[in-house]
């Protein structure tokens, strides 16, 4: 009776120290637990439910249109407990629809051209582990979006299965890619200040993360939709090489970019529309950032009757010869990143991107070096009686295991808890060893011959070109906004 007794005490207290008192998860707050000492200075965050939760680091700092240099050091600890500044945007449309905004629940935060923060999660600092780190780049095109800007965005769940979870801010846009390199030396990186950011934040992660309970020398980049470019983009960018080992591009295939002289024409074009030359080009650094975005605008429509061709359209990343030297297709890309093991897919109600995502893998394929794994996202939300199939975004609170978060997207039916935590397990397996195949469940290696593709539904399995889900998808209707 006294053993048993023993025994009840100390669940009791295990319970108490996991829970507060009506059963929530623990949260400490103090000023010394969770103090991280980073290159630049202090830091102190949060500890919930037993992760480690940093926001809001400065990573870099550069000036308009600049390339990207070390942040300001500082004296003290410095508080990192919320998101910090996003990239200045346009006002998000998605608002005006009443379902969107119930189904996405953006945050929108606040906006600042010193937008050069990170985020992370992690289970212990300071212990000498060394955790896989999983770096986050956020969807929004090339042009809006944020680290924080989706809910399930958030890195603690994925923590728990022992990797660190990074994810940044970084310039967008006019401000990130407007190519302004035609008037001189001075705006040479103007057109890939967004890219050189990431690369800053990966060097940031590189000098720092160890003290988070990471490992430098196993990171993997991972994002979709905008965020899925910019992975690839990064495959295709020599000052990253080596600061990443593995990649996953989730709805976001892209293989070529903005031409260099498209990218100056719109350039030279956005500062006519100002009233700037090569006389008073300087002064585009006090323009208010609205009215660069205007400027922008006409000035596409004007090289768009050129038959200049922008990319992924307006100010977007460019092939500059020298951050990003060639395109993203071309075989010399190989010599950058060919030994990074690589997951592309799509979901299901993108049926469209099918050619994106194997078109990509067969020039990786072509490439040589590191293993390529192809997927179809396929599981159907209940919401809205079913309105919401697998669109573009559903995968996201799978990947972060964060159904009860994303459940305005995905539902709360057990099926999607079930799935979430095999989906995430594959994204983690694959963060740890380059292999995402989990317990009873082999993923294939790409070819192009058979083109095996892992469908990651309520039944997971391998499928291949030519087999009767291929063809039930191509034929599938499309999925349309305004249901």
């Amino acid at each position: 009776m006294k053993r048993f007794l023993s025994i009840c005490a100390a669940a009791t207290l295990l319970m108490a120290g996991c829970c507060g008192p009506k059963g929530g998860p623990e949260l400490l707050t103090s000023s010394t637990d969770a103090v991280v000492t980073t290159t630049y200075g202090d830091l102190i965050g949060y500890v919930e439910d037993g992760i480690y939760t940093f926001k809001g680091i400065p990573y870099a700092k550069a000036d308009r249109f600049m390339a990207p240099t070390d942040p300001d050091s500082w004296e003290g600890v410095r508080s990192s407990r919320s998101y910090g500044p996003q990239a200045p945007q346009g006002p998000r449309a998605g608002w005006e629809s009443d379902k969107q905004a119930f189904f996405f629940g953006w945050d929108d935060g606040y906006q600042r051209e010193e937008c050069q923060v990170l985020n992370v999660w992690t289970k212990g600092i300071n212990d000498g582990k060394k955790r896989p780190v999983m770096v986050w780049l956020h969807g929004g095109g090339f042009s809006m979006g944020a680290s924080s800007e989706l809910p399930f965005y958030d890195g603690a769940n994925l923590a728990k299965k022992d990797v660190v979870l990074v994810s940044i801010n970084h310039r967008l846009n006019v401000l990130g890619y407007l190519d302004l390199s035609a008037f001189g030396e001075k705006y040479k990186y103007s057109g890939v200040g967004g890219v050189m950011d990431m690369v800053k934040a990966l060097e940031w992660v590189n000098k720092n993360i160890e003290q988070f309970g990471g490992d430098p020398n196993n990171v993997t980049i991972f994002g979709q939709s905008g965020g899925g470019g910019k992975v690839n983009i990064l495959l295709a960018t020599p000052s990253a090489k080596g600061l990443f080992h593995k990649a996953a591009v989730q709805s976001g295939s892209i293989m070529t970019i903005t031409e260099k002289e498209a990218a100056q024409k719109l350039g030279v074009a956005t500062a006519k529309v100002l009233g700037l030359d090569e006389s008073n080009i300087d002064e585009i650094l006090d323009v208010p950032y609205a009215d660069l975005v205007a400027a922008v605008n006409e000035a596409q429509r004007e090289v768009a009757k050129e038959g200049i061709r922008l990319g992924m359209g307006g100010a977007s990343p460019v092939v500059d010869g020298e951050v990003i030297p060639y395109q993203l297709n071309d075989p010399r890309v190989a010599e950058i990143s060919a030994d990074v093991p690589v997951i592309v897919g799509h979901n299901y109600s993108e049926a469209s991107s099918r050619s994106g995502v194997t078109g990509e893998a067969d020039v990786r394929y072509q490439q040589g070096g590191a293993p390529e794994y192809i997927y179809i996202f396929a599981k159907n939300s209940p919401i809205f009686d079913g309105a919401l199939q697998s669109m573009h975004c559903m995968e996201i609170p799978f990947v972060f295991d964060n159904i009860y978060i994303g459940r305005h997207m995905t539902g709360t039916d057990k099926s999607a808890y079930k799935l979430a935590d095999k989906m995430s397990d594959m994204w983690v397996n694959f963060a740890k060893s380059g292999n995402p195949s989990i317990k009873g469940l082999k993923w294939e290696e790409y070819n192009p011959e058979t083109k095996p593709t892992m469908v990651i539904d309520d039944k997971c399995e391998m499928v291949y070109e030519g087999g009767e889900y291929l063809e039930g998808m191509r034929n599938a209707a499309p999925f349309r906004w305004d249901f």
